[in-house]
């Protein structure tokens, strides 16, 4: 029960510090100004979605609101929110509700750790003087945790495309070498891909959609390899451009850059067999010798405990 008083304090510190700086930031002129000026422009915001009928926008209506009004808070809000856009467009994620998602799985995966020390440190488990410090090194964890997932996604989905890239180049060449127009013939390989690489066909229906809204080859090609940031694809774009800007056979071109990326795959899969023996160190000295150890110690080290006794 003492603990528990002595936790109370910091508990008082905390709220009233995070108060007080809501207060700070929700009273900056400039930020007012801006709220004023979205509030003006709020009810024609509101009849277009009403026009368009998005029923999922009205079910999260009021979670997206208050995700957004915590976000505020922030005041790089506008720089991050881009850069986050950014990196869940290289995961392959193009959800608009997805960054409203990913602040809320921030918000719950830093929140509940760094709340779940409250009832451990009531029941016992944790000492008074410990409990901030592990709420804050729970939370911190908790934090870190949706940009960790977000990273393996993007590694995720580089991968996809390393190992698709290949057979949708091959494809490609097939289709020019047969008289297609590179248009046509993104169209008919994005629909022979949709079953084996629907990561990669996603990809392309979107480099179809910019060709059909007045955007050339080369650059919907180039907004994929911006968009994706992977070096094969940046290759490709390139590749593309230079062989329409000098007339080369691009046929030749493709194939070869195919030759290339068979190639760095077949280098990675090396590395990583090579990376194998060494990963398996671990479990190997933590898990296998021990095991053996005992085995092979264990009845020589009982006798030799017996011999003493009799001694």
């Amino acid at each position: 029960m003492a603990g528990s008083l002595v936790s109370i304090p910091y508990i008082i510190f905390g709220i009233v510090a995070i108060a007080t700086y809501a207060l700070l930031v929700r009273s900056n002129p400039y930020d007012v100004k801006v709220r004023n000026r979205i509030k003006e422009l709020e009810p024609s915001s509101m009849a277009i979605a009403t026009a368009k009928g998005d029923d999922d926008e009205e079910s999260d209506g009021v979670l997206s609101r208050f995700v957004e009004e915590l976000q505020q808070l922030n005041p790089s809000h506008a720089s991050s929110r881009s850069g986050l856009q950014h990196r869940l467009t290289k995961a392959g994620i193009y959800d608009q509700a997805a960054i409203q998602r990913y602040y809320i799985a921030k918000l719950l995966f830093t929140a509940i750790p760094a709340a779940a020390m409250i009832p451990l440190e009531l029941s016992g488990y944790i000492s008074a003087q410990w409990m901030i410090p592990a709420a804050v090194a729970a939370g911190a964890v908790g934090f870190l945790v949706p940009g960790f997932w977000l990273d393996r996604a993007i590694a995720r989905q580089h991968v996809l495309l390393q190992k698709s890239l290949p057979d949708f180049i091959d494809l490609m060449t097939v289709c020019l070498g047969g008289g297609l127009s590179l248009q046509q013939t993104i169209h008919q390989v994005s629909d022979e891909l949709l079953l084996a690489h629907p990561e990669l066909a996603a990809e392309l229906a979107i480099i179809q959609r910019d060709m059909e809204l007045g955007a050339t080859v080369d650059q919907a090609l180039k907004r994929f390899a911006v968009r994706t940031d992977f070096d094969g694809a940046r290759t490709l774009s390139t590749f593309i451009r230079e062989a329409q800007r000098f007339g080369s056979n691009i046929v030749d071109a493709l194939r070869n850059h195919a030759d290339m990326l068979r190639t760095k795959r077949e280098q990675a899969a090396e590395e990583k067999a090579q990376k194998a023996s060494v990963k398996i160190l671990i479990p190997t000295l933590l898990l296998i010798f021990p095991a053996i150890f005992v085995i092979l110690v264990g009845p020589a080290a009982i006798q030799i405990q017996e011999a003493f006794i009799n001694q």
